[in-house]
């Protein structure tokens, strides 16, 4: 049996142990801050990938004016090259350009870019889309894959 005193000799040190060292996280609650622009003025083609997603909004940061569909953060572009001027374009339910728009958890749409180096999309077009239909296979059992199916075709053979 343990004495009274070593009970709280014991006890003290485990106390002055969680107080002296706290534990660390293993990951922040938020991920770090990237240092990526929410509007992108230039961009180098080579760097960068096409993109092309159909998903819904997972999230919205208004204070950067940017959303992430797809785990991937969706930026303005407007972008001058030799062509011309390449600006994100918003389209609405029916089709129709339409001005920048505040997006919504769960809205379902399609987004058209470039996958930046830096894990962020540079969109050219964002276009508002209906949820896409489930598609439910039906379950249909096979004839005589049962296990009374079985059993009554061997009985049924065996006699």
């Amino acid at each position: 049996m343990i004495s009274p005193l070593k009970l709280w000799i014991r006890a003290a040190l485990a106390v002055a142990a969680l107080v002296a060292a706290p534990p660390d996280p293993v990951w922040s609650a938020a991920p770090p801050v990237k240092d990526v622009p929410a509007r992108v003025t230039q961009i180098g083609f080579e760097d960068c990938e096409p993109f092309q997603v159909r998903a819904k909004v997972m999230e919205v940061r208004h204070e950067r004016g940017t959303f992430v569909v797809a785990e991937r953060e969706i930026c303005e572009m407007d972008v001058v090259t030799g062509s011309g001027r390449q600006q994100t374009t918003y389209y609405d339910l029916a089709g129709k350009s339409e001005a920048k728009r505040h997006y919504r958890v769960g809205q379902y749409l399609f987004v058209k870019g470039f996958l930046m180096p830096a894990g962020n999309v540079a969109a050219i077009e964002v276009r508002e889309i209906e949820q896409p239909k489930e598609k439910r296979i039906p379950y249909k059992p096979v004839a005589n894959q049962g296990r009374a199916a079985r059993r009554s075709a061997g009985g049924a053979g065996a006699q």
